[in-house]
């Protein structure tokens, strides 16, 4: 009830003054603060109706298109808002950002570029640059990109995070771990940067930090199901299977439409020679992962465990027409065939 009084008052305060674009632009921000973003997208309409011009209106009717993934209009918005203020950066940092999103390599760095000509101590376009050159696995300039962010904004927990995450993708978990430390004494009680510290401690295989870290996390969000499959993953690389499953379990109970857990528990459970259950926790993955080749040959592979060559023989085959140009599955499929064929050949003998 009182959302529909606020709306009332405030079309009434543009009933009383048509030309008033801040009783517009007050009932927009109404609307976005209320998640209504179509309406706020109308409000928006308006105002720029009345004024064509209105940097701001132009700026957050082209966010609202960005977020609803309405590219083009987007784009159209941001190129308007730069013809009627050319020297604010937010218009070209924007278009970068809509340009990487759509693979827009060239575009997206132009924009950039002409965003850090305009402000060159904005630290979150260079952590714009460190995405744009890491997603082309340009890990070096990435990590430059970052770096320079950190300098400019030393409190930004996420930047170091990005810098851990360069680091980690190169292969230097030791450094990685440097860059987790930082993040985690900026921001100690997010569950995500606890996380994330964990895995490091994990890949440096310092168990007992990273067990202990993994605790944290899950204290910190009770259904976090990334910190519950990461922490049976730990478990698993220290050989302690049984506390794995049964995390893997309460993960799936968390969130039982996602499909890695399953196909953890289930790796886990043929390691166990525990082949029927693994058969029956893949097939509950395959019907989340309907078109995955993977889990239809570990399916057969568990089958052929099983003795069961008819059946290894119908997934086989299901995840060959799956991935026809996996080269792999395909070899798979044939050294058991001929595994068999050899095994009823000494039969005979």
């Amino acid at each position: 009830m009182l959302r529909e009084n606020i709306i009332s008052e405030l079309k009434e305060k543009i009933k009383q003054n048509p030309n008033d674009i801040d009783n517009y632009k007050n009932l927009a921000n109404y609307y976005i603060g209320s998640n209504d973003l179509n309406n706020a997208m109308l409000v928006y309409g308006e105002i720029l109706k009345i004024s064509p011009s209105d940097y701001q209106s132009l700026i957050n009717l082209g966010s609202i298109y960005f977020f609803k993934k309405m590219y083009f209009e987007a784009i159209e918005c941001y190129n308007k808002a730069i013809v009627t203020e050319p020297n604010n950066y937010a218009s070209y940092y924007n278009l970068g950002n809509i340009y990487a999103e759509i693979d827009n390599f060239e575009a997206s760095l132009s924009n950039y570029e002409k965003a850090l000509k305009i402000n060159p101590d904005k630290a979150e376009i260079y952590n714009a640059l460190g995405y744009l050159y890491q997603d082309v696995d340009n890990l070096e300039t990435a990590s430059k990109y970052y770096l320079k962010a950190i300098e400019i904004e030393p409190v930004n927990y996420e930047y170091y995070i990005n810098v851990a995450n360069v680091e980690q993708k190169k292969g230097n978990n030791v450094d990685a771990l440097v860059y987790y430390e930082k993040a985690s004494e900026i921001n100690p009680e997010d569950e995500k940067v606890t996380l994330c510290l964990a895995n490091a401690y994990a890949a440096v295989k310092n168990f007992d930090k990273a067990l202990k870290l993994y605790d944290k996390a899950i204290e910190l969000n009770p259904s976090y199901y990334s910190a519950l499959v990461c922490k049976a993953i730990a478990y698993c690389d220290i050989n302690m299977a049984q506390d794995a499953i049964s995390f893997l379990k309460e993960a799936i109970e968390i969130e039982p439409d996602k499909a890695n857990a399953y196909i953890l528990l289930a790796n886990i459970l043929v390691d166990e020679k525990r082949f029927e259950e693994a058969l029956l926790i893949y097939k509950t993955a395959s019907k989340i992962l309907t078109k995955d080749p993977k889990i239809s040959a570990f399916i057969a592979n568990t089958y052929v465990m099983l003795g069961d060559y008819v059946q290894a023989v119908k997934y086989y085959k299901k995840a060959i027409k799956q991935a026809p140009k996996d080269n792999e599955i395909k070899l798979i499929y044939i050294e058991m065939a001929n595994s068999y064929i050899n095994t009823k050949l000494k039969g005979l003998q």
